[in-house]
């Protein structure tokens, strides 16, 4: 990415990219159906092209080692690369999709505790080249996150359900849970 992109001030970019604003006129189903990739409607589009470009097709893409991925309007989760960050002090690395997890902190910590626990992280004479690389441009991000005036960080609470292996269907007081409606977890939150 361009050095010069990531000191600009401001609003960090939606697509990680540079990007233009584009005003389209859609019939209604068309916009019900991009909602149904994705919920912001940008974002449905690029995923749509991304799925059936041929110029390059999506596994190839390098995936960043920490960025901010947006899940709704205007929230969005610290998104790591779980292939390179195993473990980080006093925070959970819940994991999505692939290689990509999220950060969790415990009730009643905050981004100062993130951030130390990247610093602490660091001190450890045993850590590979590559993750240290990644570990100092996440602190650079967690930095310019916090001293920017249009990014505000809230802390919450998540409930993590691991599926146990072996159980088709289990029945609770409102009927039987279908195995097919979470994924499988890869193991337990680090």
């Amino acid at each position: 990415m361009n050095p010069a992109v990531n000191n600009r001030r401001g609003r960090p970019s939606k697509f990680g990219r540079p990007s233009q604003v584009v005003a389209l006129t859609l019939p209604e189903e068309v916009v019900r159906g991009l909602r149904t990739i994705h919920p912001d409607l940008g974002w449905a589009i690029v995923r749509l092209l991304e799925k059936t470009s041929t110029r390059r097709p999506a596994a190839e893409k390098p995936q960043p080692d920490a960025e901010l991925v947006t899940i709704a309007d205007r929230r969005c989760l610290i998104v790591v690369n779980r292939a390179i960050f195993k473990r980080l002090p006093g925070i959970n690395i819940i994991p999505l999709h692939g290689n990509q997890a999220f950060l969790s902190l415990e009730v009643g910590r905050g981004m100062t505790d993130l951030e130390l626990a990247v610093i602490d992280r660091l001190e450890d004479p045993a850590l590979e080249l590559l993750e240290r690389k990644a570990l100092r441009k996440l602190r650079t991000h967690l930095r310019a996150w916090r001293h920017d005036p249009l990014l505000r960080f809230h802390t919450r609470a998540i409930i993590v359900v691991e599926r146990l292996p072996g159980r088709q269907r289990r029945t609770s007081g409102r009927g039987a849970i279908a195995s097919k409606a979470v994924a499988p977890s890869s193991g337990p939150a680090a």
